[in-house]
């Protein structure tokens, strides 16, 4: 076990290497998709028509109330959108993660371990679902919706901000997820509970977050970071004024956010590899 711990890179060292070999892995997976056309498409269509249904269901309460604290059709769609093209990033790249449960006890994961390559990249490629696609795309829709009918206070710096923003808060769903891999190392299957906070954040994240309660709201900002990486830009987007009594600058700081947030999920990978035991399947 200390060899394959020691083979195991629980995070890159050369970022560019890795990026390489996540892109060999990802790619040999979509070709393999993209051999049956007619299926990919027919799936791609199918989660769209499913994430549009959801989105639909958010609209739904417009049509009885004009505003949601304050908020109005457009902004709330400017939210959902930026929250869902960020989920559909991260559910796209980190697909692994998903399955990583089903690798460990069926003991796929030591195979892993004793390649000469990162386990962590060789877990994000592990399954590449190019029907989430649907998802992104669906949040475009959203997002374009947004961007028409909300009063948005554009500059060339806002203008620039908002792809960094998406792939912010596109980080912290991949490392939300990668924690709920981590806990696999000592649960063996994967655990409801972190749903609450990939899903659920996800889904909180549709609305503005002063409509939550207040220690939601610090939840949210502090602990993790999901409304500071997408209610809180968007709010600088709109010329509003940073909740919770946050300084002008929180609004740009969400890639430090992100940053920070994958970090801490990347030292939990790298003590659950250290205290990983194979399941002896």
């Amino acid at each position: 076990m200390p060899t394959m711990r020691r083979l195991a890179a629980a995070l890159p060292g050369d970022l560019g290497h890795e990026a390489r070999l996540y892109r060999r892995l990802a790619g040999a997976q979509v070709r393999g998709q993209m051999q049956y056309r007619a299926s990919f498409w027919m799936q791609i269509a199918g989660v769209t028509v499913v994430y549009a249904v959801e989105f639909a269901s958010v609209l739904f309460y417009f049509l009885h109330f004009e505003s949601i604290g304050g908020w109005g059709l457009g902004e709330v769609a400017l939210l959902y959108g930026l929250s869902s093209v960020s989920f559909g990033i991260a559910h796209t790249i980190g697909g692994g993660f998903a399955v990583f449960s089903q690798m460990i006890v069926r003991g796929d994961f030591d195979r892993l371990l004793v390649r000469p390559l990162s386990a962590l990249v060789q877990v994000l490629a592990a399954d590449i679902q190019l029907r989430r696609l649907g998802a992104i795309l669906q949040g475009v829709v959203a997002l374009g919706i947004g961007l028409t009918y909300a009063d948005v206070s554009w500059s060339v710096g806002m203008a620039l901000w908002l792809p960094v923003t998406v792939l912010s808060a596109a980080t912290v769903f991949t490392a939300l997820f990668s924690l709920e891999a981590t806990l696999c190392f000592w649960t063996t299957q994967g655990t409801e509970i972190v749903n609450a906070f990939t899903y659920g954040g996800s889904n909180m994240t549709y609305y503005p977050i002063h409509i939550y309660d207040r220690w939601v709201r610090r939840f949210l900002v502090f602990v993790l970071p999901l409304a500071l990486v997408i209610y809180v830009p968007v709010v600088a987007l709109l010329g509003r004024p940073t909740p919770l009594g946050l300084p002008g600058w929180a609004a740009w700081s969400a890639p430090v956010a992100a940053l920070a947030f994958a970090a801490v999920a990347g030292m939990a990978w790298q003590v659950g590899v250290r205290h990983y035991r194979s399941t002896g399947t």
